[in-house]
């Protein structure tokens, strides 16, 4: 017999719980593409970036109606009992004598509150997660001249800081040979300055010359350089230490990666502390859409869709396909100019 659950839950616990398995689906469709929710929501509350102030961004859609409010009054209670309404800050109990059980099948009758869920997890599955993986942009003539000497420029200050051997891999810049004396590295290779937010989620994340700040930059070879982009492992700051994370430990990635051990601390900034180390906030974020993505398996269907926009990107999609997938894509890049248009503003109003 399954034992009765009244436990008093923070807000993130309230709403993974609600969002538990059962039979009522969530989801939506995006790229002649259904997507299921839970997978998504569930790992952004238990693994993304600031949980509580995800939890709180869905909450606050959860409650933006009366009468949404008033379902929820019926069916939770404030963990403090001086409180009238049910608080984030306050934490959750179901309301006699409901159960945990009976929320989560009370929540998900309401066609209002489903629909609150499914927007808020659409809104991050478009915005951060395929923006994040999207490849960047070909710059256009007028633009490469500049595009490519502030990558240069990026690049040169990730030398200054770490060295011409790559922190990651130990591989020697090929345009550095001979390497300096004492220096040890395992192979020559070309090495990349690798941003830690890609240049497609700059407008989402970062805005302005933040990009390439070498705050958001490691030296990567173009292997490494490739799996780091596809979150396959990340870097974890804890009191300025860092540590290599390896998000598929069990799956073997590149000779360069494999050098390292999971956990493995990483020395950056040992040939000059006057240019910055890579920002703990910004591995973190990285790191946490890694975790989400693989909790969520979300990684192949993302993948899916992006090939998707390629096809049609090359004209190679014709009919309803490419209506679906043309219409999908013009949707993503017109958020994607809305957020750029409001960050431009935001940084001309500082």
């Amino acid at each position: 017999m399954t034992e009765l659950d009244y436990s008093e839950k923070t807000l993130p616990e309230t709403l993974t719980t609600i969002l538990e398995p059962c039979e009522v689906l969530l989801s939506f469709d995006y790229h002649n593409r259904t997507v299921d929710v839970r997978p998504i929501a569930t790992a952004l509350l238990r693994w993304g970036y600031d949980r509580e102030s995800l939890a709180g961004d869905l909450w606050k859609r959860a409650t933006d109606s009366p009468q949404k409010i008033e379902i929820l009054r019926k069916l939770l209670r404030p963990g403090d009992a001086r409180m009238v309404l049910p608080s984030p800050e306050s934490g959750f109990v179901p309301r006699r004598p409901r159960t945990w059980q009976d929320v989560r099948s009370k929540f998900l009758q309401s066609d209002d509150l489903k629909a609150s869920v499914i927007s808020w997890t659409r809104d991050l599955y478009l915005d951060l997660f395929l923006t994040t993986m999207a490849p960047s942009h070909t710059p256009t003539p007028s633009d490469r001249s500049t595009a490519t000497r502030n990558q240069a420029t990026f690049r040169r200050k990730l030398f200054d800081r770490d060295g011409v051997v790559s922190i990651i891999g130990k591989v020697l810049d090929t345009n550095s040979y001979p390497p300096p004396p004492g220096m040890t590295y395992f192979e020559e290779g070309l090495l990349q300055g690798a941003h830690i937010i890609p240049f497609s989620a700059s407008k989402t994340l970062l805005t302005g010359n933040q990009i390439n700040d070498p705050s958001n930059g490691l030296l990567l070879d173009p292997f490494t350089h490739s799996i780091f982009g596809r979150f396959r492992f990340g870097i974890e700051c804890r009191d300025k230490i860092y540590r290599l994370r390896k998000l598929y430990p069990d799956i073997r990635l590149t000779s360069q990666l494999n050098r390292h051990n999971d956990e493995e601390v990483l020395w950056f900034g040992w040939k000059s502390h006057l240019v910055p180390c890579p920002s703990s906030l910004l591995c973190d974020i990285h790191l946490a859409i890694g975790y989400v993505l693989r909790e969520s398996n979300a990684f192949t269907m993302i993948s899916a869709i992006l090939g998707d926009e390629e096809e049609f990107n090359s004209g190679n999609t014709g009919g309803d396909y490419w209506l679906v997938t043309g219409s999908s894509y013009l949707e993503r890049k017109l958020r994607g100019l809305a957020a750029s248009n409001y960050s431009d503003t935001a940084d001309s109003d500082e």
